[in-house]
């Protein structure tokens, strides 16, 4: 997919010339767990806008002098259909009462089939799983810190090279009974002991030993992005640590309830894990 190719849609029945602000879309049509990019041009980057879809508010941000974008991750769970996406100016900005489109552009979002996938462990390692959820909420916390500058250059990278190993977006069982829902991320198969790296560069929110998901490293790309590794067997970076693309932030490892040396790596946008082969490939 090129998402660098700009589509210029009709809100409905309007002229396209009508609007001032040209509305650019990666996509029409999405698969639950893709990210959306959406840019304006023609509006001063000061103005506080934002893209409302599916019940949440998403800001923009500068890209260039006259242009602005913001990205929505599409949950796993969204259901197939077709949604309006509109945007909102905070009531303190004086704009033009057409410089927005004022009908919503159709997005669809296509079905997705999931694979189940079952994964036995050893009772030391379902001994585990009563941290999962309180070690989730602190990962979650720390994914919320939002900074308005962008820190990531091109397309990412994947922490190691090899083997997938646990495909992105697969329904989890444990033990052949307990349901453990979706799979957020990919699991890249590697010697324990190979350096992890950073899929772009940012800034280290949190670097911490888990229980249920290992040592783990949280990086903030900025502008809602941000990436992050379970399972290390060591770690190399500190919190607010400044890192560049492919700097080593840890060794590859089984900590936690990993069951063979591997990273499970994941890219989050607002908070929405997204499918991180479509960052790998494509640059937004």
């Amino acid at each position: 997919m090129n998402l660098k190719l700009a589509v210029c849609l009709l809100p409905l029945a309007m002229p396209c010339a009508a609007v001032p602000a040209k509305v650019l879309l990666s996509t029409t049509t999405l698969l639950p767990g893709e990210t959306l990019r959406v840019e304006l041009d023609g509006l001063a980057p000061s103005s506080r806008l934002k893209a409302l879809f599916l019940g949440k508010a998403y800001p923009f941000f500068a890209i260039g002098p006259n242009a602005q974008r913001a990205l929505i991750g599409i949950n796993l769970d969204s259901k197939p259909g077709s949604y309006g996406l509109t945007f909102k100016a905070p009531a303190t900005e004086a704009l033009p009462a057409d410089a927005l489109p004022g009908e919503p552009y159709v997005i669809e979002i296509t079905t997705k089939v999931f694979t189940v996938e079952n994964v036995n462990f050893v009772p030391e390692k379902t001994a585990l799983m009563t941290s999962e959820h309180h070690e989730g909420v602190l990962i979650h916390q720390a994914d919320q810190y939002l900074s308005r500058d962008q820190q990531w250059e091109g397309v990412f990278m994947y922490p190691v090279e090899g083997k997938v190993i646990g495909e992105f977006g697969l329904k989890r069982m444990r033990n052949g009974t307990i349901d453990a829902g979706f799979h957020k991320g990919v699991d890249l198969r590697a010697e324990k002991g190979t350096p992890a790296l950073a899929a772009n560069a940012g800034t280290v929110v949190l670097a911490a030993n888990f229980r249920a998901h290992g040592k783990t490293v949280l990086i903030n790309h900025g502008q809602g992005v941000m990436t992050i590794y379970l399972h290390l067997s060591s770690i190399s970076v500190k919190i607010r640590q400044k890192v560049t693309k492919g700097q080593e932030i840890g060794k590859v490892g089984s900590t936690g309830m990993a069951t063979a040396p591997h990273v499970h790596f994941q890219v989050f946008v607002h908070g929405v894990p997204v499918d991180p082969k479509q960052w790998v490939e494509a640059e937004f």
